[in-house]
């Protein structure tokens, strides 16, 4: 929903809410009394909804009325709705106008409130207001300025009454005047008070933000996960009762609720309910669940460069650069080939290579392998949209002990930079790794390869918390201040891989059927976040498990030609997940009364667990002096990943040393 905002709010949310509740339709009567203190002590008064002036006039007439006052709300309202949750206090302002006078002294006329459902102490707290007349023989029933008396209502929450509708009046209580009459007669008496009820106040049953929210048609996930927990935070006794955001959000969610609220209003207000949910939401964080693992993924990935270059039995002994590639979305652009055979044979080539070993012998190997890469995934449910840009480096030794079997071992380092969907905030990462691998090829072409990796990621996440108020009347919204939260959080990885592979040739044809199994462990440490929001959160430790198999296969067919060998060539894999995300589980920094925090739980939308890759390209082979060039290139898509749109140019490339 996209809605304009109106004017910038200013002020303090409950005037505001104030403003907003008076726009509602409510019963409205300009009710007015006339009180009558006649000399020998006896008091009437008269209550009407208008005339009681020219009732005044008339009974000012009357020789024996020693004095007469009018009463009447300030703002002419006689009835007035108090939300609770919304509404702090209230101040109710009654002006008493002096009609006429025989005496020369004063009067006392106080207010306060009595009657009706509610209790004072329990529902309420009062102070009384009270007015001073100037009785003074010049008023014979002209026009004086009013005196105001203001009586103080404030609204108790005990837990035990939110879900009640209470009722009270304002009422005048007794009063005293004292004077001296036109003969020099001093005159003192009391003033009766009265049950009538000059303005009726109404104490709304409690609307929790949970209540609104129930009631928003098509409310966002991550929203409607929250809502229950900001109910309890925003409450008396919560670690955020009485902040702005809190009554900010309250506010919303009543008129929301109020099946009486005008449409324009509604509509404000479902905005800003709905943002400030999200707002307290944590579902950013729940990128950790997905940009974790494709930061070990990375990682494996160059480690199964090297791999794929030590199952051809060739390059045990260089010092190669192969695996370095550039990534879109997750898929590699490399930069060197993965050592697949191109079936060109060059002697001289592979004698000259057999040469240029590292230390001097054929069966040290020193590698370096690289990515470069982004994504982009999008919003589904409560996990949280964004973009992401990262790199990967990994560099290792390993030995060749024999033509079939290999060992070796790698260091690695990552980083990564993400930003959140609608100028939501970032996530930053910087990795190290560790890597123990080994390999065996067998005479009948298959061939078998593992490794062992452990690695530990230091993440920066900055969480954006951005509430709206609506401004006087509903009109409109605007932002309460932008707010960044920090959080810390570190996560540890340990995987394991196992493969299998098949490679026979006929002829120019060369096929290679291949299967794999990963797993991969991660634990996410807790960590608070820190700012100046009064919605910061702190998170639990997590722990997820999964495991992936993989199945498909690579075929290439080689042209020789008097400039090189061409080889288009096809590869496809199938892949199928498993594991599961435990919900995302939090709570409130700042405590509840009661020393507890506010919990928050959020939950997470399961990656897809089937998809598939394709990737169709071409390679070419051509001896150059005394060495042989690889190169291909080919383009990859990735298939049936709900709400991740993949795909890669792949570009292969070695140059023997």
């Amino acid at each position: 929903m996209i809605i304009s905002r109106g004017k910038s709010w200013s002020g303090n949310i409950p005037a505001a809410a104030l403003v907003i509740l008076l726009a509602l339709p409510v019963p409205a009567l300009a009710m007015q009394e006339l009180v009558v203190v006649r000399h020998n002590g006896q008091t009437s008064s008269h209550v009407a909804k208008s005339g009681a002036a020219a009732a005044g006039v008339a009974a000012c007439a009357d020789p024996a009325v020693a004095f007469a006052f009018m009463v009447e709300p300030h703002d002419g309202m006689t009835t007035v709705q108090l939300q609770r949750g919304a509404d702090v206090s209230r101040d109710i302002v009654l002006d008493v106008t002096l009609t006429c006078s025989t005496l020369e002294g004063s009067a006392l006329v106080p207010f306060d409130a009595a009657g009706g459902t509610a209790s004072n102490g329990s529902d309420y707290v009062s102070t009384p207001g009270m007015a001073l007349l100037t009785l003074t023989h010049s008023d014979q029933g002209g026009v004086s300025t009013p005196v105001p008396a203001i009586v103080h209502i404030e609204l108790l929450d005990n837990g035990q009454n939110a879900g009640q509708t209470r009722t009270l009046n304002i009422v005048r209580t007794e009063g005293s005047f004292q004077g001296t009459s036109a003969q020099g007669q001093p005159i003192v008496g009391t003033i009766p008070g009265s049950t009538t009820a000059i303005v009726a106040i109404t104490i709304l049953a409690q609307t929790t933000i949970d209540d609104g929210s129930d009631v928003v048609p098509g409310l966002d996930p991550g929203a409607g996960d929250v809502s229950n927990a900001a109910t309890r935070f925003c409450a008396d006794q919560g670690g955020g009762s009485g902040s702005t955001g809190c009554l900010a959000t309250q506010v919303a969610a009543n008129l929301v609720a109020d099946p009486n609220t005008p449409a324009s209003v509604r509509e404000n207000a479902t905005a800003v309910l709905e943002n400030n949910l999200l707002a307290i939401s944590p579902d950013e964080t729940t990128a950790l669940a997905f940009v974790a693992p494709l930061l070990a993924t990375g990682q494996f990935d160059n480690l199964a460069e090297r791999l794929s270059e030590l199952r051809t039995g060739n390059l045990g002994g260089t010092v190669s650069a192969g695996g370095l590639t550039f990534v879109h979305n997750g898929l590699p652009f490399s930069l060197a080939s993965l050592g697949t055979s191109l079936n060109v044979d060059d002697d001289e080539s592979a004698r000259n290579e057999e040469k240029r070993t590292l230390l001097g012998g054929t069966r040290l190997g020193l590698w370096v392998n690289g990515t470069i890469g982004g994504s982009e995934t999008d919003r589904r449910g409560g996990n949280s949209g964004f973009k992401s840009d990262n790199w990967n480096l990994t560099s290792g030794l390993d030995y060749r002990f024999s033509d079939r079997f290999f060992a070796g071992a790698a260091i690695g380092y990552s980083s990564l930079t993400s930003d959140y969907a609608n100028d939501q905030g970032s996530l930053d990462a910087d990795s190290k790794s560790l890597h123990v691998y080994s390999g065996y090829a067998l005479t009948s072409g298959f061939s078998l390869d593992g490794s062992v990796s452990y690695m530990r990621s230091d993440y920066t996440q900055k969480r954006v918390i951005e509430l709206y108020a609506l401004n006087a009347g509903g009109t409109g919204y605007s932002s309460l201040g932008r707010d960044i939260a920090v959080g810390k959080p570190r996560v540890t990885q340990t995987g394991a891989n196992f493969g299998v592979t098949y490679t026979f040739m006929r002829g120019s044809w060369t096929i290679a059927p291949q299967a794999q199994i990963s797993v991969l462990h991660n634990t996410y440490d807790a960590f608070s976040e820190r700012g100046p929001s009064a919605f910061n959160l702190s998170f639990d430790e997590r722990k997820s498990n999964s495991t992936s198999f993989s199945a498909g296969g690579y075929v290439d067919r080689t042209f020789a030609t008097s400039v090189g060998a061409f080889r288009p060539y096809v590869r496809a894999y199938y892949f199928a997940d498993s594991g599961s995300s435990s919900d995302l589980l939090s709570r409130f920094v700042r405590n509840d009364a009661d020393g507890s925090a506010t919990p928050i739980a959020l939950s997470m939308q399961e990656p897809d667990r089937r998809y598939g890759t394709a990737e169709l390209g071409l390679g070419f082979s051509r001896p150059i002096g005394t060495r042989t060039v690889d190169f291909s290139a080919g383009y990859m898509k990735t298939f049936s990943f709900q709400d991740l749109d993949r795909w890669a140019l792949r570009f292969d490339m070695r140059i023997p040393l």
